[in-house]
């Protein structure tokens, strides 16, 4: 995909400068705000414990006591976003990390500071815990998910969460893009000095991760819906109407140590190499040293914990199993109903800043003469109506990505396809060309600018393409999904006008027109670079045949290399032997011929294609 084009935006500054990425989190990003944030005031920082110690917190016993972590921690929310430290510092796996109640934050030795995977498969890997069941991972969801290594990742992250993170699921206000988005706010990260807000977009990336489920509600209590991510996992309450992230650290606490386990959580969490392994009496307080290299537990779950409770390290009643008011630091989801401690409690009557979208849309909004208020609350938008947001038509801007939820549908299974970009789009000049009708597009605001989103329904099993143009039917982007028959079902559809148990050969839709070619993209390329047609009566195949009767794409005098045919769109690559230069195409049917508007610009060798 190519790197944005608006080098002006505060979002595109944003963007940019998300680079600093950290090799111990998979799938993640780091920002570090360096020298920035060490001058910034201190504006969350829980001062509590004997003399005012910003790093002590007497609810817990535990202190974070290197400064780069306190940092970090202060500038990213404190205990709104992370809970309190549950854990000391200490070696796993050959990297200083802490545990808080909803976190896990490593150091690295270069002091950059960022939060772990702490739900991937070797760490904490559950799905049902004191009767909750939780999604677990997508693995389709993941295959789909940008990589840290691609050079326009942050972008493309954004955009992951700003179609797969919802607000609205199944009509329940789930809130989960909002929880996501104002996860660090202006006071958190920037204290009393100048707020860059585009930057809080990635804050919140870096603490979440991305996406690895879609929205769930629970099978057994359909009042808890759930969206899983890298480093957390997000409830809904339909009861409460709260929205918070579940206390995952503490799980993982529970986990270690091995004690105030339920029998659906032990089940699981067996299969991790962290479970059990606390052990006060044995060296390095590991039971099986050998499962985690390079770690040291003997001061993880001790020192200010046990002062806190009067105990003094080293004594008899030091042992693995901690003071039942500190081993269970939060709140148990399953009882209370609403995944909130009394720690999460008290910040509930703080009041709510604007979202960082409508924070990141001041200044395009401002440059238009278009004042915040003005935009409102963005709602679906039917096709035919026009939105107040300023629109510059100038074609593609190159950030276009379009995603499809579910990515492997079933015959029958509503499919929703939606296009992001930074960039406003004329919802009067855009289309979704593919082989049905998408109907009216659905336009809403995201992390990242604009999504619109169309909803259509597979009929038969077969690839499904789709162009998306915008600003007088420019094409800016092509993509597809296959979609399949349910389980049990005969594999391939098939279109016929009798009982397909009747003797006889079977009907095939007769082409009363001749195909009608528009354009093609792209309008140049090499022998092995696909080339989209685009236009209308095509003819659709039928009984698994590639092509309709009759039906051929010609290339030049040649048969095109077929790779899909639908009624508004064909796929195929440059034929064997085709010559450089410009190049004609033709689509034939039954009904006759049609020829695409100007020529393909082929770049071949000497001898052909």
């Amino acid at each position: 995909m190519a790197p944005l084009q608006a080098r002006g935006s505060r979002v595109w500054r944003a963007v940019r400068r998300i680079r600093n990425l950290s090799s111990t989190v998979a799938l993640g990003v780091s920002l570090v705000l360096g020298g920035v944030l060490a001058q910034s005031s201190l504006a969350t920082a829980q001062q509590v414990g004997p003399g005012l110690d910003p790093g002590f917190f007497a609810a817990t016993g535990y202190r974070i006591s290197s400064p780069a972590v306190l940092d970090y921690f202060q500038h990213r929310g404190g205990v709104r976003t992370f809970g309190y430290p549950i854990s000391n510092e200490f070696p796993l796996l050959g990297q200083r990390v802490q545990l808080f109640q909803r976190q896990m934050l490593s150091l690295a030795p270069d002091g950059r500071v960022s939060p772990g995977d702490i739900l991937s498969a070797d760490v904490l890997p559950i799905t049902h815990i004191d009767g909750l069941s939780l999604p677990a991972a997508d693995p389709d969801l993941l295959g789909s998910a940008p990589q840290p290594t691609d050079p326009d990742y942050a972008t493309q992250a954004l955009a992951f969460v700003n179609v797969y993170v919802t607000d609205d699921w199944n009509g329940l206000p789930v809130n989960f893009q909002s929880t996501f988005l104002n996860s660090v706010n202006c006071a958190d990260a920037f204290g009393t000095d100048p707020c860059d807000p585009s930057l809080l977009p990635g804050y919140a990336l870096e603490l979440w991760g991305l996406p690895t489920s879609l929205p769930t509600s629970d099978p057994l209590n359909p009042d808890f819906v759930y969206q899983r991510f890298q480093r957390g996992i997000m409830h809904f309450s339909r009861a409460t109407g709260l929205t918070q992230g579940l206390l995952v650290g503490d799980w993982l606490k529970r986990v270690m140590i091995g004690v105030d386990l339920s029998r659906d959580m032990a089940a699981e969490a067996r299969g991790s190499r962290l479970f059990a392994q606390y052990a006060p009496s044995r060296p390095l307080a590991l039971d099986r040293p050998t499962d985690l290299p390079d770690t040291s537990l003997a001061q993880a779950f001790r020192a200010d914990t046990l002062m806190a409770a009067g105990q003094v390290p080293g004594e008899p009643t030091a042992t693995a199993t901690l003071p039942g008011n500190v081993a269970q630091t939060a709140t148990s989801v399953a009882m209370t109903a609403t995944a909130i401690s009394g720690t999460q409690t008290a910040f509930q009557g703080q009041t709510a800043l604007l979202t960082v979208t409508a924070l990141a849309l001041t200044a395009t909004a401002a440059a238009a003469g278009v004042g915040l208020a003005q935009l409102g609350t963005p709602t679906a938008t039917p096709v035919e109506v026009v939105s107040n947001i300023p629109v510059v038509n100038v074609g593609c801007l190159g950030d276009e990505q379009m995603w499809f939820i579910p990515r492997k549908p079933n015959i029958g299974v509503h499919v929703q396809i939606s296009v992001t970009s930074q960039r406003h789009h004329d919802v009067r000049s855009m289309l979704l060309g593919g082989p049905v009708d998408p109907g009216p597009v659905v336009e809403h605001i995201g992390p990242l600018g604009f999504v619109w989103t169309w909803t259509v329904i597979p009929t038969v099993e077969a690839f499904y393409q789709w162009t998306f143009f915008a600003d007088g039917l420019r094409p800016c982007i092509t993509s597809g999904f296959n979609a399949f028959a349910p389980l049990g079902a005969t594999p391939t559809a098939t279109v016929t006008s009798q009982p397909t148990n009747t003797p006889g050969p079977t009907a095939t839709p007769t082409l009363q027109t001749a195909p009608n070619v528009q354009n093609f993209t792209p309008t140049s390329g090499s022998c092995g670079d696909s080339i989209t047609v685009f236009g209308s009566n095509f003819g659709t195949p039928a009984n698994g045949a590639q092509t309709p009767p009759g039906g051929r794409v010609l290339f030049g005098s040649r048969d095109a290399t077929l790779v899909s045919w639908a009624n508004g769109s064909i796929t195929f690559f440059p034929p064997p032997g085709s010559p450089s230069g410009p190049t004609t195409i033709i689509v034939v049917n039954q009904g006759g011929s049609s020829r695409a508007p100007g020529q393909f610009t082929l770049s071949a060798p000497s001898g052909g294609c």
